[in-house]
């Protein structure tokens, strides 16, 4: 019974040559195990199901139910259910199925296993397999796998599928080219796994999603300055690393970036003649990128700003109200 739980909770069996992950995280071969006979029925049903013979699959499972009766419970029935409908590539049905197994017997010892076939649905869904609508139409299924993946964060905890759930969420969401939403779920794992692996590979996700949110100088900054931060960052947790990565000259790409986007708004107030603003925007630029190639644009044409704010009449001085006088 314990061997078959972990097999299950983990998902991992090797079929080509029968091999399967023992309690002690060895490989071993199921002809040395104490239930060898239990766990080939294990490994032959969910072959089946990943194989897509579901009436194969659904005669193993009768037998495994009649041979041990001990799992003839409702959860094995409803973990079944799943798995037999996920053999016949009905994935958004699946996932249903699953979704309910998963909410009613959070203890079965099939938990983990229904969480491995929601991250392949998951998986599927966001890689841009299409669901069929009325058998006629097929639609894209991001949204429900997105759906999928947040709720395997929130059931599985701490463990690797949870990792993984959001880790490919946000991977999803980056190729697909939606990169503010790519951030929200790497800050979603930086949140929950701030050390560790986790926390590395999300806190580059975030500083990558920003950069490639950033659509170019005529518009907003905010994103580029942030994308420096989490780059930043990096750099002073893992300095090995980000030198592999070059993330010190990438930091000076987004210095030059965001110092052109500053002089792009620098120009067009000396262009419409707000010279005020025009000179606040052109001496900001020298103080805070002394060396990247827009603070020489700004050097050459601040003089010009100061002579014409010279030319420009001043406002006349207020007079300073004599007191005294009120009472003479």
């Amino acid at each position: 019974m314990a061997i078959l739980f972990v097999t299950l909770g983990l998902g991992i069996i090797c079929f080509g040559e029968t091999w399967h992950l023992g309690k002690n995280q060895n490989w071993q071969k199921l002809a040395d195990t104490a239930d060898g006979a239990l766990l080939a029925s294990v490994a032959e049903a969910k072959q089946f199901v990943s194989t897509g013979k579901t009436a194969k699959a659904k005669k193993v499972f009768g037998k495994l139910k009649k041979d041990y009766p001990e799992f003839a419970g409702d959860d094995f029935d409803a973990y079944v259910k799943g798995e037999l409908l996920y053999s016949k590539r009905k994935y958004a049905d699946a996932s249903q199925a699953y979704d309910r197994f998963l909410e009613r017997y959070p203890k079965s010892p099939f938990f983990q296993s229904a969480i491995e076939r929601q991250q392949q649905i998951a998986t599927a869904f966001l890689g841009g397999y299409k669901r069929p609508v009325l058998k006629i139409f097929k639609l894209s299924a991001y949204e429900e796998g997105s759906e999928i993946a947040n709720k395997i964060a929130d059931r599985a905890g701490d463990s690797p599928a949870a990792k993984r759930a959001l880790e490919t969420l946000a991977l999803s969401r980056e190729k697909r080219g939606v990169y503010e939403q790519a951030y929200q779920a790497w800050s979603n794992a930086a949140n929950r796994w701030p050390t560790g692996e986790m926390g590395q590979e999300s806190l580059m996700g975030m500083a990558r999603s920003l950069e490639l949110a950033y659509n170019g100088p005529a518009f907003d900054g905010k994103v580029l300055a942030s994308s420096k931060s989490y780059y930043s960052e990096y750099i002073k947790r893992y300095p090995q690393s980000a030198q592999q990565l070059g993330l010190t000259e990438k930091t000076k790409e987004l210095d030059e970036k965001l110092s052109q986007k500053e002089l792009l708004i620098a120009d067009y107030y000396a262009r419409t003649g707000s010279t005020v603003a025009a000179d606040f925007y052109y001496q900001q630029i020298i103080a805070d990128w002394p060396v990247c190639a827009a603070t020489e644009t700004a050097r050459e044409k601040l003089p010009e700003i100061k002579k014409e704010l010279e030319r420009q009449p001043q406002p006349p001085k207020k007079k300073k109200m004599n007191w005294k006088g009120l009472f003479l």
